[in-house]
């Protein structure tokens, strides 16, 4: 019922760079053949609060205009919930150190990678149909 402070989320993709700044992502490997080429990164994430998750929805909240009402960004959204979620990776830079986690690193995050993880972190936090027959 509560979500607990010290509550983490491990998700691990799995990325392929090519020869042309294009990246691939995969969360597993199971029916990839050349898998010898995707580098396995870790990633940490913590579970929404009701506070966070109404922060991040007041953040990505835009007036349309006067009278208008208001809307949900959707974009910003995204944004605001993956850098309030994400805690940590085991990602490295050329010099092999540990890259840091910070809003302008996840914002240097490729596309796929971003996107990815936002699916990934909402299978965790969402049950399945198995789980709810099963709860």
């Amino acid at each position: 019922m509560f979500i607990e402070s010290d509550g983490e989320i491990k998700i691990h993709l799995y990325i392929k760079k090519g020869t042309n700044g294009t990246i691939r992502v995969e969360t597993s490997l199971e029916s990839i053949e050349d898998s010898k080429l995707y580098e396995k990164v870790q990633f940490t994430l913590k579970p929404l609060t009701w506070k966070q998750h109404n922060d991040v929805q007041r953040a990505a909240t835009v007036n349309r205009g006067p009278g208008m009402g208001t809307d949900l960004d959707w974009v910003l959204y995204k944004e605001k919930k993956l850098c309030t979620v994400l805690t940590g990776w085991d990602a490295k830079g050329k010099d092999d150190k540990l890259i840091p986690v910070t809003e302008a690193n996840i914002f240097k995050l490729c596309p796929q990678v971003a996107e990815t993880l936002l699916q990934e972190f909402d299978k965790a936090t969402i049950l399945g149909e198995e789980e709810r027959k099963n709860s």
